[in-house]
């Protein structure tokens, strides 16, 4: 390469350094590209949430009551003890399994509530009353 040509690449490329440097340190030299960053949109969850509150006949949260969750595809029930509010949760079920839910305390089991696949909320709210039943 002759001494001419490597002079004339050296100075195109400092003077390519110098404007890229004035490009980067000038703030009023926005870019003219916009980027769409969002991302991919979230998929809707596939899976289901029961959860509600276990109450007494007068209407007050029972704390320690313990709900049941039976699914009926493969015979497993899970226990849950209510909070102090008389919450309970269960999280990250199966939109394709029907369920079983009851609550008990004291002695007293409430009726059985179920939800099956017919039921497309992703997440469904029960609230359990426990009453004592009345003698007849």
């Amino acid at each position: 390469m002759s001494k001419a040509a490597l002079y004339s690449v050296l100075a195109f490329g400092s003077l390519a350094l110098t404007t890229a440097n004035a490009q980067q340190t000038d703030l009023n030299n926005k870019p003219s590209v916009f980027l769409d960053n969002k991302g991919k949109p979230l998929k809707p969850s596939s899976a289901r949430t029961i959860d509600g509150m276990v109450r007494d006949a007068a209407d007050n949260p029972i704390a320690g009551a313990i709900v049941q969750l039976k699914d009926l595809k493969t015979s497993k029930v899970v226990d849950f003890a209510t909070k102090d509010d008389g919450k309970f949760a269960f999280r990250e079920l199966s939109m394709e399994v029907n369920y079983e839910l009851t609550a008990k305390h004291d002695g007293i089991t409430s009726p059985v509530r179920k939800v099956t696949p017919y039921d497309t909320r992703h997440e469904v709210i029960l609230t359990f009353r426990l009453e004592a039943l009345k003698p007849q």
